[in-house]
């Protein structure tokens, strides 16, 4: 049956028969595990050398793709079988067939077609930045938490995992759905450097609810602002400065100054009442809180008071976690208890590494080649990996750049020698991985790099253009352009840089020496601020006195310099205070 659906597709993509010996030429089966020896590049697999039946040869000349070709000589290979013979790839049955037609069918842009760029070295892996793999179960309970509070009831859902376990894309795959029935996404990123501020993130969050409310419901709103607050607006306008787009007609004079009126539970209880008029079951609020680790009980008190409020709020909590970096006792299992006795709907998950299956489907969409063709390569990267997804694009990344990995320009497909590969001194650490990496960068992206893990998760893009205007970082600019395009940083569309992954900004900072980072921090914080002399840089500044506070060593052994810090720090101070952060302002 097989050797005769082979027939069929050779003559109805050929335009021509299919001779009854299209085997006879076939010495041995092109095993991928058979090695042969080539004077121009050793020992390779057999499967990394063009197609050898000559049928299938022919379907290569007349342009046929290179998975049908594929599919007719794994075809042809099942009559191979009764001679005793047994190729790796031939098909076991026309079921497993369907399965590969079916994938044809379904994605023929990434299965059927080959690659555009098939006739060139620089073919890279296609993969699927916005798919979710292996995660039906934990997706249906997320939006299903999220169902029920569109129905007016506030919850709260907590996820778990080590990572790139995929918490974050995971939460991402709900915000269509929130924007469809017009509720409200908005998210923070606690940040593992010390100039975290967690009250401040919070506030940043509700600042970008300002933004999304102008774009649709603002008169209304607006109004209800207007009532609900009266003569406490002026407070509210210090703490989201956005609000002021919801009234064009505003004067920022009229703002009075309230300086030290209010402390974090005065906060806490005006963003609440800022939820209850901005959310309901028809808009409600969803807040997502990344890498809660790394906050602290100031912003957990925020969350709670929020969730456990019986007076009209409607907003979906979500928080990740790394369960691996969080004891017993953390804040974190506090806020879970303190909802519970609240009676507040969560709901704990824990995101664990994805299973065989899943990882050989996600390397299958990258390589664009059948799922049952990959199963040797996913096997040595589930067993280096552990099913985490990040880690398994850094490796699989690696194994290309490495040439282990490698498109054949003959067969229009990726190839691979799994005996070498398990040969291969390779890391199963995503750090050490990322940082041999690292290290093969141009100097320029090794700068840009550093210098933003220096800030933390994220930063502003101007702050960059601030030291591009230095001696010391003068290409600065040209390293960013690389650091975007290799996928180490990526745009918010606002202004922001931000690191795509947390590995990728530790891998960073790593390359710094331990011994030398204070110095480092110091000398780019003295860097900026002489970049930034006599210019209003606004936030920039609380970047700047954290940098330079890392050098109290060589602040303190110059008197001079230390007032100049000491103005610095008290400028930043006021400014905070400014902003009703008061955390930030004794820091």
């Amino acid at each position: 049956h097989c050797h005769l659906f082979a027939r069929i597709l050779f003559e109805l993509f050929a335009c021509e028969p299919l001779s009854d010996d299209a085997l006879a030429a076939v010495e041995e089966p092109p095993q991928k595990r058979k090695k042969i020896q080539n004077h121009d590049e050793g020992v390779f697999d057999k499967a990394e050398i063009p197609f050898q039946i000559p049928c299938i040869v022919r379907m290569q000349e007349l342009g046929i793709p290179a998975s049908i070709c594929l599919m007719t000589q794994n075809l042809l290979e099942c009559a191979l079988r009764a001679d005793g013979r047994q190729p790796d790839d031939a098909y076991e049955s026309l079921g497993v067939v369907s399965e590969d037609l079916h994938l044809l069918l379904l994605d023929p842009d990434r299965f059927l077609f080959d690659n555009q760029n098939q006739d060139t070295d620089d073919v890279q892996l296609l993969y699927r930045t916005d798919k979710l793999y292996g995660r039906d179960k934990e997706e249906a309970l997320i939006v299903n938490a999220f169902c029920r509070v569109s129905r007016g009831k506030s919850e709260a859902f907590f996820i778990g995992g080590f990572s790139g376990s995929g918490k974050s894309m995971l939460v991402d795959s709900l915000r269509d759905k929130v924007k469809a029935i017009g509720g409200y996404v908005i998210k923070h990123k606690f940040d593992p450097m010390p100039r975290e501020k967690p009250l401040s993130g919070v506030l940043s969050a509700f600042n970008q609810l300002c933004l999304l409310i102008k774009g649709r419901a603002r008169p209304a709103i607006a109004q209800k602002l207007r009532n609900e607050f009266g003569v406490d607006f002026s407070l509210l306008m210090k703490l989201l400065p956005n609000v002021s787009v919801l009234f064009p007609e505003f004067v920022g004079s009229a703002v009075a100054d309230v300086g030290d009126a209010m402390n974090a539970r005065s906060v806490c209880f005006m963003l609440l009442r800022f939820v209850r008029l901005i959310s309901s079951p028809n808009r409600p609020v969803m807040l997502f809180l990344d890498d809660m680790q790394w906050a602290d009980n100031t912003a957990l008190d925020v969350i709670h008071t929020i969730l456990s409020d019986r007076m009209g709020t409607c907003m979906f909590f979500v928080g990740t976690y790394r369960d691996n970096e969080v004891q017993v006792g953390h804040d974190i299992f506090d806020l879970i208890e303190r909802l519970d006795i609240s009676n507040v709907r969560t709901t704990k998950l824990r995101l664990t590494g994805l299973n065989r299956e899943d990882l050989n489907t996600m390397i299958s969409d990258a390589l664009c080649l059948y799922p049952r063709i990959c199963k040797s390569l996913t096997d040595i990267v589930f067993q280096k990996t552990k099913g985490n997804p990040f880690f398994m694009l850094e490796l699989v990344q690696s194994l290309q750049s490495r040439g282990l990995l490698r498109y054949n320009l003959h067969q229009k497909l990726w190839v691979w020698n799994e005996d070498v590969i398990r040969g291969e001194d390779i890391t199963d650490n995503v750090l050490h991985l990322l940082s041999s990496k690292m290290n093969g960068l141009p100097d320029n992206v090794q700068t840009l790099l550093t210098v933003m893990a220096c800030f933390g998760s994220s930063t502003n893009e101007s702050v960059v253009g601030y030291l591009s205007e230095s001696a010391q970082y003068t290409d600065i600019r040209d390293g960013l352009t690389d650091a975007l395009r290799d996928g180490f940083i990526k745009e918010d569309g606002e202004g922001h840089l931000q690191f795509v992954h947390d590995k990728i900004r530790e891998a960073a900072y790593d390359l710094i020496p331990d011994s030398d980072k204070k110095q480092f921090h110091f000398q780019l914080g003295k860097v900026l601020q002489h970049s930034c002399d006599g210019k209003d840089v606004g936030d920039t500044i609380f970047l700047i006195a954290n940098q330079i506070n890392h050098g109290k060593e060589w602040i303190l052994s110059d008197k001079d310099y230390s007032i100049v810090v000491a103005e610095l720090n008290m400028k930043a101070g006021k400014k905070a205070i400014d902003r009703c952060d008061h955390k930030t302002a004794y820091s």
